[in-house]
């Protein structure tokens, strides 16, 4: 049983194009976030290292500079990246990258040349203030492509922040004591410039393309807020949560490895091999978390089994084990770690209006900014208050806290999920050989997802037919 329809054109140039400028776009995202996040974490696990050679001394002024160092980023775009993200919105999300681009640059060049404590805060504070090239890429992604794809990428883009994450500190640990650190910086500063003029040339955005040629502007009064996004307060809170715990962990794990080790001077040497271990399974598991959310198409499934899984894996580290034990759990960390942002920033750009999904993407990134840098401040403290097992517990009980609070938009989004497929998929038409016409073939009855074995029963064999009624009322 067939229906004409309009005939499917093949394949134009434009879309082959679009295309190819689909891998360009993810090709020039993943340099820029990780050159940005590779300039980001170089100093975090020898900023101690840092801060004595230009001016600090005695290990309290030490450690609070370096408390506010590594937080100031995370503080700074906290607040600005839901900006960004709006602007983004406006002007177009290209030009977000190519703007963070340039502000790690020069924030880059304030840090290489930095004398003084206060004045490298000051560039950290200008690299979240200006920079944010990971979250200005993440909206870009997120907002553009087709949506089975999208999931992956994300994925792909996430896996540059892991790789930067993990050659950033090996780079700093090499050049620390060689006092070669400015040098890197600058060179950090040149490719970041050099990969913004290649994103302004080559970094294509369809959706706005398409949307100026429809010649329609979004009515700034009826724009939805981001509380829209199913689950968007609970998911909020999971988010602040999870990220608190799996950051707050970072000054509190140098420690906790130092008190375990036998040997002091190899405690240094363990705390890195963890840290690479780590961002190694992030790595690999950015892609896997990826694909595994566009096949499944629940992002919030991920989101919660993550979130557990960093819960498990961080509280079994305040045992006291071997190094040797802690492999396998940084491992299982570090994997769960690289489906957090990447499933909660599908989520939230799968329900946003196409002229908000920057500024709604950027949102959520600000809930995981509120987590990422709190985290690290109230380590400190606890630490100065209890044990540091106490304290690694504190951290997994903040994860397992988001692995709870998503449960629920989970469970909301895996009942969408199955009432979507409770109708049947139209089968796509095919084109005629002769007359141009088009032949759809039928599209079934609509039926529940347990009833797919009668989708194509004659009514008699559902039990619609007046015989079967009888037998029925006999019965």
């Amino acid at each position: 049983m067939t229906r004409a329809s309009e005939t499917r054109n093949p394949a134009s140039p434009q879309q082959a194009e679009a295309t190819s400028g689909h891998v360009r776009n993810l090709a020039l995202l993943w340099a820029g976030q990780f050159v940005n996040t590779a300039g980001l974490m170089m100093l975090v696990p020898i900023m101690p290292f840092y801060l004595e050679q230009i001016g600090t001394s005695g290990v309290a002024e030490t450690q609070t500079w370096a408390g506010v160092a590594i937080a100031a980023p995370a503080l700074a775009l906290t607040v600005v990246t839901p900006l960004w993200g709006r602007l983004g919105d406006r002007i177009g999300r290209k030009w977000m990258v190519v703007r963070a681009l340039l502000g790690l640059a020069v924030a880059m060049v304030v840090m290489a040349t930095a004398g003084s404590p206060a004045l490298l805060v000051v560039g950290r504070l200008l690299q979240g203030t200006l920079g944010g090239v990971v979250e200005a890429a993440a909206a870009f992604a997120g907002s553009t492509g087709s949506d089975d794809k999208r999931g992956s990428a994300l994925g792909k883009s996430f896996s540059a922040t892991a790789a930067g994450a993990l050659a950033g500190p090996i780079a700093g640990g090499l050049l620390v004591g060689s006092g070669g650190l400015p040098q890197l910086m600058l060179g950090i500063a040149g490719i970041a410039t050099a990969i913004a003029v290649a994103c302004a040339w080559a970094l294509r955005e369809p959706g706005r393309i398409a949307q100026h040629r429809t010649g329609t502007k979004p009515d700034e009064r009826q724009r939805p807020s981001v509380l829209r996004v199913p689950g968007a307060l609970p998911l909020a809170t999971a988010a602040v949560g999870v990220y608190f715990g799996v950051y707050g962990l970072i000054p509190v794990y140098a420690e906790h490895v130092e008190g375990i080790v036998a040997e002091r001077g190899s405690a240094s040497l363990w705390v890195g091999v963890l840290h690479s271990v780590m961002w190694s399974a992030t790595l690999l598991g950015s892609f896997w978390w990826g694909k595994r959310n566009d096949l499944t198409g629940r992002p919030l499934r991920a989101f919660a089994l993550a979130a557990g899984g960093c819960a498990a894996a961080i509280a079994l580290v305040s045992l006291p084990l071997d190094p040797y034990a802690m492999i396998p759990l940084r491992l299982v960390q570090g994997f769960c770690f690289a489906a957090l942002a990447q499933s909660l920033f599908l989520h939230f750009s799968k329900h946003a209006p196409a002229e908000r999904k920057s500024g709604v993407v950027s949102t959520a990134n600000s809930y995981l900014l509120i987590g990422q840098s709190a985290g690290p401040l109230l380590a400190g403290p606890m630490v100065a208050m209890l044990t540091t097992p106490s304290t690694v517990l504190i951290m997994a009980g903040a994860c397992g806290l988001g692995c709870l609070l998503a449960i629920k938009p989970y469970l909301d989004e895996r009942r969408s999920h199955d009432e979507g497929l409770s109708e049947t998929r139209p089968i796509p038409a095919v084109a005629s050989q002769r007359g141009g016409g088009t032949a759809v073939p039928l599209r079934g009855w609509p039926t529940g997802s347990r009833h797919h074995a009668s989708r194509y029963a004659a009514p008699w064999d559902r039990g619609d037919s007046p015989t079967s009624a009888s037998r029925q009322r006999r019965a």
